[in-house]
C-alpha cells in the first residue's frame, strides 16, 4: 500500500488537480492542513484525502513528521501541493513499491525561468506534457519515496531531508530515474515572494542554530542573492570554500562564487576557482559551463579547447556545452565550423526559440563573406 502524503496551507487552487492527478498511483492520500482560511481543507475531503490539522510552528520538518505519522501505506510518497508525478512513470513508482523496502532519491525538476541560474538547463522532450510552455528548469535531488515503518524522519526547520535517520536506520538507498516536477517557481509572484520570505527567515535560524552546518550556509548564500545582497554571500561562499568537503555543496558554492566574483570584476579569481570545482568534481557540469564561458569572455582560446574537449569525453553532447562551443567557434570567426554545432542545439532544444535562429544566422554570414 502507497500514501501519498503532503503539508498545505491556502492551496484551494491546486488541490483538486493535486489530487485527481496522483489517484490512480497510490491507495491512500493524507493532506496536512497548516493553517488555511481558503478551501483547501474542503476541497481534500471532497476529492477523498485524509485530513488533519496542524498548529503552524516555523518548522518543516516536525509538520512533515507529523503528517507521516498519519499514514498508513507501507511506502510512502512525500510531494508538494505544487508538484507532479508524470503518469508515465507511475508504473516505475508501484514497481519500487513492491520490491525489498528502501529510501529513494528523486530527482526534483523544478522549473524556471531565468536561465541565468547556475544551474539551469534546457528542456529536451522528455516530459512534453510536464514540460509544454516551459524552456528550462534545474535539479535538485530529494529523499521523497521510501518504506514507512523504519523510523525515517525529516530533519531542519528549512529545505529538510531525510538523510540523517537513513544513516541511522540501515535502510538500502537507491537513486531511480523518477522525476518529480515542480512548477512553483512559475506560478504568481505573490506566491514566491512569501514561500522567500518564510526560507529567509527560518534558514537564518536553521544557522544560527548550527552555525557549522555547511549546507545550511549555502541555503543561506542562495537567500541573500535572491535578496541582491551578493557581497554578504560572498564571506559565506568562502567559508565554505576553505572549510567544506568535496562534494555537491562545495561545487555549488565555489560556482556561485565565480558568478559573484565575475559581477564584481575579479574574472581571474572565478576563472581560478571554476578550475578547483572542476578538478576535485569532474562531473560537475555546470562549473565546466561557466569555466568556459569565463575563458571564451576572456579570450583564452587555448584553454577554451581545451575545455571543450574534455566536456566532450565526459558528458557527450550536452546542449549547455554545445552553446559555449558554438559561441566559441562564432567568436573566432570559424563560421563554417559553427553551423552543424548550431543545428544539433537546435535540435535537442527545440522548446528554446532563440537556438533556431543561430545556425540561419551563421550560415547568412558565411555566405556574405564567401565562405561557402
Amino acid at each position: 500500500m502507497l500514501s501519498l502524503i503532503a503539508i498545505a496551507k491556502n492551496e484551494a487552487e491546486l488541490m483538486a488537480q493535486f489530487l485527481t492527478h496522483h489517484q490512480n498511483m497510490v491507495d491512500e492520500m493524507v493532506i496536512l492542513d497548516t493553517g488555511s482560511t481558503d478551501d483547501t481543507v474542503k476541497i481534500a475531503k471532497a476529492h477523498g484525502a485524509k485530513v488533519f490539522t496542524f498548529e503552524w510552528c516555523d518548522d518543516f520538518s516536525l509538520a512533515k513528521n507529523f503528517c507521516l505519522g498519519k499514514a498508513s501505506g507501507d511506502w510512502v510518497f512525500s510531494l508538494d501541493i505544487d508538484e507532479l508525478v508524470d503518469p508515465s512513470d507511475f508504473e516505475k513508482v508501484r514497481k519500487i513499491t513492491q520490491g525489498d523496502p528502501a529510501c529513494c532519491l528523486l530527482p526534483q525538476w523544478n522549473y524556471y525561468s531565468d536561465s541565468r541560474h547556475q544551474e539551469w538547463q534546457p528542456v529536451l522532450g522528455r516530459y512534453p506534457e510536464m514540460e509544454r510552455n516551459h524552456t528550462g528548469f534545474f535539479v535538485a535531488h530529494q529523499y521523497r519515496l521510501f518504506a514507512n515503518g523504519h523510523g525515517l524522519k525529516w530533519d531542519g526547520c528549512v529545505h529538510e531531508d531525510l538523510s540523517q535517520s537513513l544513516k541511522e536506520s540501515g535502510l538500502l538507498g537507491i537513486s531511480p530515474d523518477i522525476p518529480f516536477h515542480h512548477y512553483g517557481y512559475v506560478m504568481n509572484a505573490q506566491r514566491n515572494t512569501g514561500r522567500n520570505e518564510t526560507y529567509g527567515r527560518l534558514v537564518r535560524k536553521k544557522v544560527q542554530n548550527n552555525p557549522a552546518d555547511m549546507k545550511a550556509k549555502l541555503e543561506l548564500a542562495y537567500i541573500l542573492v535572491q535578496e541582491n545582497q551578493g557581497r554578504d554571500a560572498m564571506p559565506v561562499l568562502e567559508v565554505i570554500h576553505n572549510q567544506c568537503e568535496k562534494g555537491p555543496i562545495l561545487s555549488r558554492a565555489r560556482t556561485m562564487l565565480a558568478q559573484l566574483y565575475t559581477a564584481d570584476n575579479r574574472p581571474d579569481e572565478a576563472i581560478m576557482i571554476l578550475h578547483q570545482a572542476v578538478t576535485d568534481d569532474p562531473n560537475w557540469v555546470f562549473g565546466w559551463k561557466d569555466l568556459i564561458h569565463l575563458l571564451i569572455e576572456n579570450e583564452h582560446w587555448e584553454q577554451v579547447e581545451m575545455g571543450l574537449q574534455t566536456t566532450k569525453d565526459l558528458f557527450g553532447e550536452n546542449p549547455l556545452l554545445l552553446k559555449q562551443e558554438c559561441t566559441f567557434l562564432i567568436k573566432t570567426r570559424r563560421i563554417v565550423e559553427a553551423i552543424p554545432v548550431a543545428r544539433r542545439l537546435a535540435q535537442l532544444t527545440p522548446a528554446m526559440a532563440e537556438y533556431a535562429g543561430i545556425a540561419d544566422k551563421c550560415e547568412a554570414l558565411a555566405r556574405k563573406e564567401g565562405l561557402i
